[in-house]
Parts: structure tokens; C-alpha cells; sequence
């Protein structure tokens, strides 16, 4: 298995791992970079595009990211926090008035983005044209009516968390932009490699690695078998969670430049390995253009309290995921980091990012072949247990 790219010498385990997905693990194509006390130590890639491995993995190369791409949403949130544009404690509507109907009033920009507003399913259909039209999507989000109490659950807000941020940033943002626009103009100029929520017709589409989906029979059976039950009940509130848009249940329509080039903030970004460390990177760098303020930091590294009525999550009908500031943090299920500071994204499929503070460490990893598991995957395993080992023998 070859790999390319940089190493620094001490690093060298980690790249074995990697090349362990590959010999063990069955990847297809992948990219991982890794920075340690604020300096990159791996930016590696190797593998195929595609199934047919006639098209080798290089350097550039950019894949759908899922859920990862929350990171990015709130990688630009605590920028725009830093700048002091709001207070993630104020409530929604204080920035957004549109949004304080149908008992929302009181929702806090905490709470919406511990995914405990109650806005994790849209009741409306939607689909490619009313997302195109971001101004209509924004009315439609706005009037939404909350599925519980905002503050007593946690549900997962799938899709919605990104719009919702996006529509939020435009009130607090003094040039009015949406998130992609933001993303574009403020952050990928100051980082390397790709990060990307949106794309444009003109894309250079070649760069993006084609998903190889998983089996949705192998998919359910590695899933607890109450949430499985709800994806035979479009009524519940997890099958409206999960699939609307409708286009979302078929992994493959990801591969399409018509769901590209849509804003879709909590699952529609592309990007490769070293555009997701650079810029988790870069908030925490004091020499960075990007670098957040203290009280930022600090608030991104707290551990959200336990929802009214604790942890098993409405929508994924279990204890899965902790989220605080846009972000996921280290759970008792998945717990991907050493300490309870960290926060990241994880995508389905594989790909993630995360930051631990104190291991000054960030890792992120891209993949086109899907696992099906919802956490705690084979490869993203491997990697994480292989750099931590790493790093406690450099101690």
C-alpha cells in the first residue's frame, strides 16, 4: 500500500495505522493529517477515487464529509463569537425575531446548538428547489413549531442544525452573509487544503472521490433495534428527522453535483483531511489569522450539563452523541478523545475531526468507502488509538 505526503519521523506509527485501514480494514481511498502543539506533523492520502481504482487518491482530492461538516458550521460560529457579533447564551430571537413564534421565544443559542430546541424535523417537504432558495428555507425554518419543550431533550437536529445556523449568522454577521458565502470569503483563504459547505456549477468536480455507500441491510443490523423500528414509521418523529429532505435516505445522491451545490450546513460539505485540521487548528493557534479569543475557547471546551430529561436521545433513541456549541463532544458511548474538553465532528461513514486540548492535538480523517457502524468505526479506531499512543510515548 503506497502513501504519500509528509511525515515527520516521530509520527511514523501513525501512518502504519493508516495503511492498516487499507491492508486490514478493507478502505478504498483516504486522507489523514494530524497537528501537534500547533504544528502539522501528518498530511497524508492514499488510494483510489473510485471502486474501479483507476483513478489514484492525490493530494487535492475532496470527498463528501456528512456530519463532519457541523464542525465547519461551528468553526464559523465561534469565529464570528470571537469577533463578539453575539453571545451564545442570548436567546435566538434577540438576533433573529422572525424565528421567537410558536413557543420559541425563550430558545437559546446554547440550547439550539445542543440540538435541544426541538427543531430536529421540519414539517414541511422539502426538497433541492426550496433549498436552492435560501430566503424561502429561512421563513420555513423560522416558523417551525418545536416537536418537544426546547431544554428538555436532546434530539438530534440531523439536517436542520446547519440552516439554522446559516440563517443565524446572516442576522449576526455585519455583511448579512449566509454560511457558505462566510466559509468562502472569511476561512478557506486562510487555510490549507478544502473545507467547502456548497459548491459552484464551475467546480473542478474530478477532485471529489465518488462514495462508495454501505449495504443498508448490513447498515441495520449494526444499528440498536429501536431506532431501526422508526425508520418503518414515516410519522415518528426520528423518520422525519432523518429523511427529509427525501433525497438524503440514498447515500449515493451525494455524488451529485445538483446535492453539491446546495447549503447544507449539517451534512453537505466536502473537503479532504488537511482543510479539517487546519482549520480546527487554527482556532486554537495564537499565530493564526483565524485564532478565537480565550472566553471562545474556553466555552467551546465546556461540557454541555445533562438535558431536563437526561441523555438518551429522542431522535436516536439511545445515549449516542453529546453536542455543545455546534460542536460533538466526547461521550460515554463514543468517547473519541482523552478529555471531556475535546469537541469535533464525525460524519457517517467515517470521516472526522476533532480537537483535545490537552494533548494540543488535532486529527481529522476522510474517507469514500461508508462503514456502516454509527460510531466508533474500525478504521477511525485504528487511527485514533494508534496517535494517542504515539503521543504518550513522546511524553
Amino acid at each position: 500500500m503506497k502513501v504519500k505526503g509528509y511525515i515527520k519521523e516521530e509520527y511514523t506509527e501513525i501512518a502504519n495505522s493508516f495503511r492498516k485501514n487499507f491492508e486490514s480494514y478493507g478502505e478504498l481511498g483516504a486522507s489523514l493529517c494530524v497537528y501537534h502543539n500547533n504544528k502539522k506533523v501528518i498530511d497524508i492520502w492514499g488510494g483510489h477515487k473510485a471502486s474501479k481504482k483507476d483513478k489514484e487518491w492525490n493530494k487535492d482530492t475532496v470527498v463528501p464529509l456528512f456530519s463532519t461538516t457541523k464542525a465547519i458550521a461551528a468553526s464559523c460560529l465561534a469565529i464570528c463569537h470571537s469577533r463578539g457579533l453575539f453571545d451564545y447564551y442570548r436567546k435566538v430571537s434577540e438576533y433573529w425575531p422572525e424565528f421567537g413564534v410558536e413557543n420559541k421565544n425563550e430558545i437559546t443559542i446554547e440550547q439550539l446548538l445542543q440540538h435541544r430546541a426541538g427543531l430536529s424535523a421540519i414539517d414541511e417537504k422539502l426538497d433541492t428547489k426550496k433549498i436552492k432558495d435560501r430566503k424561502f428555507l429561512d421563513k420555513i425554518i423560522a416558523k417551525q413549531k418545536p416537536h418537544w419543550k426546547p431544554g428538555d431533550y436532546q434530539g438530534y437536529h440531523v439536517w436542520n442544525i446547519g440552516w439554522y445556523i446559516s440563517s443565524l449568522l446572516s442576522r449576526i454577521e455585519p455583511k448579512k452573509r449566509f454560511l457558505k458565502e462566510f466559509l468562502e470569503q472569511d476561512v478557506i483563504p486562510q487555510i490549507e487544503g478544502e473545507v467547502r459547505i456548497g459548491v459552484e456549477n464551475n467546480y473542478e468536480w474530478t477532485k471529489i472521490a465518488t462514495l462508495i455507500p454501505f449495504s443498508k441491510i448490513k447498515g441495520l443490523f449494526s444499528m440498536p433495534i429501536s431506532f431501526v423500528l422508526e425508520f418503518f414509521k414515516p410519522w415518528s418523529l426520528s423518520f422525519k428527522s432523518m429523511l427529509n429532505p427525501s433525497f438524503v435516505s440514498n447515500h449515493s445522491n451525494f455524488n451529485k453535483p445538483e446535492i453539491l451545490q446546495l447549503e447544507m450546513g449539517a451534512g453537505g460539505g466536502i473537503g479532504n483531511a488537511r482543510g479539517l485540521a487546519s482549520l480546527i487548528d487554527s482556532l486554537t493557534n495564537e499565530n493564526h489569522p483565524l485564532h478565537i479569543k480565550n472566553d471562545t475557547l474556553e466555552y467551546l471546551m465546556k461540557y454541555p450539563e445533562t438535558p431536563i430529561k437526561g441523555w438518551k436521545d429522542t431522535v436516536f433513541k439511545q445515549d449516542a452523541f453529546r453536542f455543545h456549541a455546534g460542536f460533538m463532544k466526547p461521550s460515554k458511548n463514543h468517547n473519541f478523545a482523552k478529555s471531556s474538553k475535546a469537541f469535533g465532528g464525525f460524519g457517517a461513514g467515517g470521516s472526522f475531526v476533532f480537537y483535545d486540548p490537552n494533548h494540543k492535538l488535532t486529527v481529522a480523517y476522510t474517507m469514500n468507502k461508508m462503514s456502516s457502524k454509527m460510531m466508533n468505526m474500525d478504521r477511525e479506531l485504528n487511527i485514533r488509538n494508534s496517535i494517542y499512543k504515539t503521543i504518550a510515548n513522546l511524553l
